[in-house]
């Protein structure tokens, strides 16, 4: 861009067309850096346009100086579009069969959810937040603070989960038709998905001015200075709801006082902005924070409804078990009542 300015500058000798052949072309780089600038997702934002013929595809979206795979699938034996939507956030292992991102093959569990989601007529958009980062799968040291920083659930897949949104509200056909509602959009997540749900579901107009964002494990404290960041500001036109599947509700203490511990009413800050479902198994060592959590919420009257699993494990969604079919149509029915498609 400087290279090309400076050119034109310096065209004294030159033929005085070439400068109004190159001005216009430096005018619409500046237009497009500016709108880009400081947003983190400029990209996402940007009017998309793909084939009337698409059904499955795969598009990057500029995530900060990352670019983030969405597997994008469009049922193709359904009225015409706009569509609503389900955005799907991924556990702790990954998106990927095998955690082969260059297979471009989704593992088993996603397969079943595209095939889910397109019998229904809703686009599904699955959200690769891991392998654009330089990380396989959430353990090891991908676990633990301050490594965790670099995927973290509560401040970085929160993004990802706003780019997807972003995008899916200016994807449009060539003939300018868009393909999904703007406003019927859901965010669905599993495990460590279903922390970034919660995260990117927070209502930021109802947090406390001056509240301080940290993380804390093992009795260390880490604070902006350390990389932890605050969550996104609330969307314009947000998710529409959010369903969490068996996900971590402490966020490292991110939203402050633990959510079983007796000042929470007080002192935790998480309030979604959205309808939340909640599929919950009993066996599982995050359910007792999760329903400590939700009895928070309920007491104060968050718009939110609790499904609960008996003798289910964690990840029971892709075990061949009667409550994993139960919790998908329990999903889809509540979907389409919170988007009025009933």
């Amino acid at each position: 861009m400087y290279l090309l300015m400076k050119l034109i500058l310096n065209m004294n000798s030159m033929n005085k067309q070439l400068i109004f052949v190159l001005l216009p072309i430096v005018i619409l780089m500046l237009s497009n850096c500016s709108k880009d600038e400081g947003s983190g997702i400029g990209k996402a934002q940007e009017k998309r346009v793909i084939a009337a013929s698409t059904t499955d595809t795969i598009i990057k979206v500029s995530v900060d100086d990352f670019e983030i795979p969405l597997y994008v699938s469009i049922p193709d034996e359904c009225e015409t579009a706009p569509f609503p939507a389900v955005v799907v956030m991924h556990g702790s292992y990954g998106m990927w069969s095998n955690n082969d991102p260059n297979s471009e093959k989704m593992s088993g569990q996603f397969t079943e959810w595209q095939d889910i989601l397109a019998q229904n007529c809703m686009v599904g958009v699955f959200v690769d937040s891991y392998t654009g980062r330089g990380v396989t799968s959430r353990t090891g040291k991908w676990r633990e603070l301050p490594s965790n920083f670099r995927i973290s659930a509560q401040f970085q897949r929160t993004k990802d989960a706003n780019a997807s949104l972003a995008f899916l509200q200016n994807l449009k056909y060539p003939d300018g038709a868009s393909i999904v509602q703007a406003n019927k959009i859901i965010l669905l997540g599993f495990s460590d998905g279903a922390s970034a749900v919660l995260a990117s579901l927070i209502d930021t107009d109802k947090v406390p001015q001056g509240f301080e964002w940290t993380q804390s494990e093992d009795g260390t404290t880490y604070t902006s200075t350390d990389g932890v960041l605050p969550p996104q500001a609330k969307p314009e036109i947000g998710y529409a709801g959010g369903i969490y599947y068996y996900g971590g509700a402490v966020g490292y203490n991110y939203w402050g006082k633990h959510p079983c511990n007796l000042e929470t009413l007080e002192d935790n800050v998480f309030y979604p902005y959205a309808p939340m479902l909640f599929q919950i198994p009993s066996d599982d060592n995050l359910t007792e924070n999760t329903l400590c959590l939700i009895d928070v919420l309920e007491s104060k009257e968050a718009p939110i409804e609790l499904l609960y699993y008996e003798d289910m494990p964690h990840g029971f969604d892709f075990d061949d078990v009667p409550e994993s079919e139960t919790a998908r149509t329990a999903t889809i029915n509540w979907i389409k009542d919170i988007l009025n498609m009933n």
